[in-house]
């Protein structure tokens, strides 16, 4: 039979149509297990041999998210849950038959433990296919979690509580045992029933398998399957927490100095908290990471402050409303986190100095800052919700009020939308906000975002929140897709676009950018990728002067033995702001024991021609010791060069350097802590530090 071009070309389509329709009726399975009450306790050792282990339920089937989608975990897979008056206990048994390529590298916690062996466990606590945590623990227990919302949209690995666990390698394969107190999360006492996914990494695989199969997401809690047979309205617990601290602060130059403090926490039921923080102490909060900023706008740093971590979440929105750095030091804070039945409810309010946290404003005058987020929340994952902010300083109120939705249409199809009204100084073009659908699958990205920024609105919403600039209308798109080869030693390819461009409000073009993006990852231990951008940046006061066409080419190469050490190479080239740009980067992680990780990273930077401070090497050294969990120490030194003439024949020039030193002894845990931090440079949050050199001994007791 003779087929014709055409008839070829409609087979085609056809064929491809089908196979992608068929793609995505892939039936979900999403499985159920029993959760087992035992009045016995648990000694959370790594080892399932206590008897509640023996007469648990268990799920052992694992389907794999990636590489091969869909097939099962590649070594025998075996989960078990336990819960008593005061915890639930979750036992994992992974087999594996050669254990001595297990990886277990990273000691830090929540470090990047996803690039280890592990396990991870992810409950919807309030049943409402929309918000969770995730506890993740690799073969050496190194912990990592987070808060979850908006269905797996926003995942804050910032989030921090006091949980458990333990794990040993065997000749089998390892085990891991996790205990979670029921007073370090929130949950409604009268469901019997949480959504839960577990998870196992095999690193050496790149294998990522889960008990849901045909997973979206893996975060994508509407999907999730079940824990059944919880009778939770018995539980003990206290209904507070009372941690004070005292710290004497030895400073070069100046008087010894006492300084206490204190949190307390209430729980009004076990769904709703609140919180009261009295001169908190962000003495050993880790320094930023020094950054150069190769554009023309303000660079964003991330929160690390323990009191600004819980709910954070929350307000992790694309225009971001709440934008925590914005306060400086405080002395006192008050927060509510919490659900009411399909409410969540957020709340923040404290006093800062405005110039602490940058602002250029007058020092010692104090501010009012308050924050609330309302979400409601529906059955398939969608929420719909409000965020007020506001600075009230020298009585004038500045911030914004505004109203957002994450919507999912089907698993595949949803959107994200904002729109905001700001208040303060500025009178006319207080409006933004943006429309954004997007398809995902698991291979799969597109999005379409449409954004209005009314002229002006920076002054009223960055006194809380955080944009780059105002007076625009943006497009912006992206498509990516993951290509799984599993053959000619390739294991996978991932390319992606993105391309924006924008208007000013009365329409003359001010920028475009093309973004183009491609990962290569090898099936042995290698992985390059290649990123080239280029953008227009029109003439707009006060950000340029004049037109410019910019241009960077990166490329990155990384090694990682799955063991003990890890290296990642990169050279960027391009031209920036009428000036020739190059980059070399570089970051090596190694295990020196078991319990004692080591990076160095550092960042050389020259511009040509280049202004006196441009040509710069940033460089640190992080390390961390943990005999074990209650017993730690912890080092971080930094540095930042200026160097002049040629790059092959620098002089070099100290500009800053911070050094943290970090001893910590849980004494009895969770009883209390010692602390004993050495710091020097500007590692404090707020601008005071200067350079001083600084040694803290602090003493906590939680009651």
């Amino acid at each position: 039979m003779k087929i014709n071009k055409k008839n070829t070309h409609s087979y085609l389509i056809f064929f491809g149509l089908s196979t992608f329709l068929n793609f995505l009726n892939q039936p979900l399975i999403s499985q159920t297990i029993k959760a087992h009450f035992s009045q016995s306790t648990v000694n959370i050792d790594g080892k399932l041999n206590e008897t509640a282990w023996k007469e648990a339920s268990a799920i052992s089937e694992f389907y794999q998210f990636q590489p091969q989608y869909g097939k099962k975990v590649s070594f025998p897979t075996i989960v078990k849950v336990i819960y008593n008056n005061k915890s639930i206990y979750f036992g994992f048994e992974c087999s594996d038959p050669e254990p001595e390529k297990i990886t277990a590298q990273i000691t830090k916690r929540d470090g990047m433990v996803d690039k280890d062996d592990g396990i991870m466990i992810i409950l919807d606590t309030f049943s409402d296919n929309n918000n969770g945590y995730l506890f993740s623990v690799n073969p050496l227990g190194t912990q990592k979690d987070g808060a979850i919302a908006d269905n797996g949209r926003t995942i804050d690995f910032k989030w921090d509580e006091t949980w458990y666990s333990e794990c040993t390698i065997h000749e089998k394969g390892w085990t891991a045992e996790i205990e979670i107190p029921f007073e370090s999360i929130k949950y409604d006492k009268n469901l019997k029933t949480w959504g839960f996914n577990a998870g196992r990494r095999i690193a050496r695989n790149l294998e990522k398998s889960f008990t849901t199969k045909n997973l979206t997401a893996p975060n994508h809690i509407s999907q999730f399957g079940k824990i059944t047979d919880l009778d939770l309205k018995n539980i003990s617990g206290k209904s507070y927490t009372l941690i004070p601290y005292f710290q004497s602060k030895f400073q070069k130059n100046t008087q010894p100095k006492i300084e206490m403090g204190g949190n307390v926490r209430y729980d009004l039921a076990t769904n709703l908290s609140l919180e009261a923080t009295l001169n908190p102490d962000f003495a050993t909060v880790e320094a930023d990471v020094e950054k150069v900023n190769l554009t023309r706008y303000e660079m964003e740093y991330a929160e690390k402050r323990p009191f600004f971590l819980e709910g954070a979440e929350n307000y992790d929105t694309r225009i971001r409303q709440f934008y925590s750095r914005r306060i400086g030091k405080i002395p006192w804070g008050i927060k509510l986190t919490g659900k009411v039945n399909t409410w969540k409810v957020n709340g923040l309010i404290t006093q800062s100095d405005p110039s602490t946290a940058g602002a250029d404003v007058p020092s010692g005058e104090k501010g009012i800052y308050s924050v609330f987020r309302i979400n409601r929340d529906f059955t398939n994952g969608s929420t719909i919700g409000i965020i007020g902010t506001n600075r009230n300083y020298r009585e004038m109120n500045a911030g914004s009020i505004g109203l957002t939705a994450t919507l999912f249409f089907t698993d595949e199809m949803g959107m994200t939308s904002q729109i905001i009204k700001t208040h303060g100084p500025a009178e006319t073009g207080t409006w933004t906000g943006f429309i954004r659908p997007a398809y995902n699958t698991q291979y799969s990205h597109f999005h379409l975002r449409y954004s209005h920024y009314g002229e002006g609105i920076m002054e009223n919403l960055n006194t809380t929140g955080l944009i780059r600039d105002d007076d625009r209308k943006e497009i912006d798109s992206k498509i990516s897709h993951i290509f799984w080869i599993n053959r000619y030693g390739i294991e996978s390819l991932q390319p992606s676009i993105n391309y924006n461009r924008y208007w000013s409000q009365k329409g003359r073009l001010r920028s475009y950018e093309g973004r183009y993006n491609f990962n290569l990852k090898f099936l042995k231990k290698w992985q390059y990728e290649f990123f080239y951008k280029k953008s227009h940046k029109a003439k707009y006061f006060p950000f340029f002067e004049k037109n410019f066409n910019n241009y960077l080419i990166e490329n990155k190469l990384e090694y990682d033995n799955k063991k003990n050490i890890s290296v990642v190479l990169g050279y960027c080239t391009g031209y920036n702001f009428d000036r020739d740009l190059e980059k070399i980067s570089g970051e090596m992680n190694v295990k020196i024991l078991k319990g004692w990780n080591i990076t160095y990273h550092f960042d050389k930077h020259w511009f040509n021609p280049a202004d006196q401070d441009d040509n710069t090497w940033i460089h640190y050294i992080r390390s961390s010791y943990y005999l074990n969990k209650d017993l730690y120490f912890k080092f971080f030194y930094q540095t930042r060069y200026r160097f002049l003439h040629e790059w092959t024949d620098p002089e070099f020039d100290l500009l800053r350097n911070t050094v943290q030193l970090l001893f910590v002894w849980r004494i009895f845990p969770p009883f209390g802590s010692l602390q004993v931090a050495y710091q020097e440079g500007n590692t404090r949050y707020s601008d005071e530090a200067g350079q001083d050199r600084t040694l803290f001994t602090k003493i906590s007791w939680v009651f």
